[in-house]
């Protein structure tokens, strides 16, 4: 029938007319405007051109099926639409029921106006080239229980779409690019009390991670009938899934991925506060120590006012004077051989001795500290056999440790009468430090002429000449 005229008036001659196939002729042109029919309830036009009919430019057949007034069924697919306006829609039959616009070129849909027909239970929108879908409600009938949306280019469903298609029975959605779906807004035929019965998702590029897991979740417990669900819903991203079928997902490897991280966690922490208290004990001091130094020097501190006097002796000596022991071996041993024997002759400050009655304790010790050159510490154990140090050598200590961030001297001498003296904190960093400023007061007699040389060696020198050349300078 192609190239010759078309004219159907005697339809509406046929009052018993119930199906009419046009399907395949052609029909483009050269046409009545409207078909006519009081009787005819499922017309075939599919394989015809109503691309051309509908043209924007001619209004011509716009009411071309409105005067069927009793269709039930249409079927308009590969008429090579690309588009079918708010115009057409709102003037097809109110009794339309089925309409198929399949297998055209569609990209776009007038939703909005659907609610126009009112009576409207299937739409076939299949094997076009939709892109989206709009974002916003639309009005379903109360009838409308079937759409097929598959072998489009759709990527998501908006989550308010459907939220008006309360009777939709039968969703077809496969054969398009979505890859996942909104968890918090799920569209209403996905919730649970929705009347859908039959989904289609094969062939959609899924998204399978951790943020996608809930959708196998619900894939398992559906009761919606969903084809070819363990054998062509796969997944597409990330590439290490690809082809993977969703449902053989185990969605506890999200548990299993925090699980471990939260084991790393847990494992660090165990170690780092059981390590910690054990370094704390260990060099707990010694981070003290180097800490202070280093605050002290980044916030600049100055020396003090009146530091800067003249020595008044060689060294200060700090020994427990309740200890008869101790006692006996700085006024026989140490003021004898540093005082009064040798080639230099050193002048010593003793407390019991040199400070000055009446003054406090504290103000003698801060001369006693500030007017020597050295500050020696004879350390050894009590008269008791305890351990302790006394207050007076705790404070000569802080003392001096003051004058080395003032005065950037170091003027510490440590002599040890004991071997097997405890092994304080600060001794260990002392040795590490400046080994030749701590003394061991030797057993051997043969021995002491040494001791006496080392440490007139230490009272004349610098200490800071004799650190370790592996320390940091930041300690000076």
């Amino acid at each position: 029938m192609r190239g010759m005229g078309h004219r159907f008036e005697f339809l509406q001659n046929l009052t018993n007319l119930e199906v009419l196939s046009l399907a395949n002729n052609g029909i483009g042109m050269r046409i009545d405007q409207r078909l006519i029919s009081r009787s005819l309830q499922y017309l075939y036009f599919n394989g015809n051109h109503l691309d051309i009919m509908w043209n924007g430019d001619y209004n011509t057949y716009t009411h071309f099926f409105q005067n069927l007034t009793q269709l039930k069924f249409l079927d308009i697919s590969s008429n090579n639409l690309k588009s079918v306006t708010a115009e057409v829609l709102l003037n097809l039959p109110v009794t339309l029921q089925s309409l198929c616009i399949r297998s055209n070129s569609l990209k776009n849909f007038p939703w909005q106006n659907i609610s126009s027909l009112s009576n409207l239970c299937h739409l076939d929108l299949s094997h076009n080239s939709l892109n989206d879908l709009v974002l916003q409600e639309i009005q379903f009938g109360t009838h409308f229980s079937f759409l097929d949306l598959s072998h489009n280019h759709l990527t998501s469903i908006p989550d308010n779409f459907f939220n008006k298609a309360e009777s939709l029975q039968n969703l077809y959605l496969s054969h398009n690019q979505i890859k996942e779906l909104n968890h918090q807004h799920l569209p209403v035929p996905f919730q649970k009390g929705s009347s859908l019965q039959k989904l289609t998702l094969h062939e959609n590029p899924f998204k399978c991670d951790c943020n996608t897991s809930w959708f196998a979740v619900y894939l398992r417990t559906t009761t919606v009938n969903i084809p070819y669900l363990t054998t062509r819903v796969r997944c597409e991203y990330p590439e290490s899934q690809q082809g993977v079928i969703l449902l053989s997902i185990d969605q506890h490897s999200c548990q299993d991925i925090y699980g471990s991280l939260a084991f790393l966690i847990s494992s660090f922490l165990a170690v780092t506060f059981t390590a910690l208290p054990l370094l704390k004990h260990l060099y707990g001091w010694d981070v003290w120590y180097c800490l202070q130094v280093l605050w002290a020097g980044l916030k600049g501190y100055s020396q003090l006012p009146g530091s800067d006097s003249d020595h008044h002796y060689d060294a200060f000596v700090v020994f427990d004077t309740r200890n008869p022991a101790v006692r006996d071996w700085v006024y026989n041993e140490l003021t004898v051989n540093l005082e009064s024997t040798g080639h230099r002759r050193f002048s010593l400050c003793l407390e019991e001795r040199d400070w000055i009655p009446g003054l406090s304790c504290i103000d003698n010790l801060h001369s006693a500290v500030h007017s020597s050159v050295k500050t020696v510490f004879v350390l050894s154990r009590s008269a008791n056999g305890t351990e302790m140090v006394n207050g007076v050598i705790r404070q000569a200590f802080f003392m001096v440790q003051q004058r080395l961030l003032d005065e950037k001297v170091d003027a510490a001498v440590l002599v040890l009468l004991d071997e097997m003296f405890p092994k304080l904190k600060y001794l260990q960093l002392r040795k590490r430090l400046c080994r030749k400023s701590v003394l061991s007061w030797p057993r051997n007699p043969r021995a002491q002429p040494l001791f006496w040389n080392q440490m007139r060696m230490a009272l004349s020198s610098d200490n800071l000449k004799f650190y370790d050349n592996n320390m940091s300078e930041s300690f000076i």
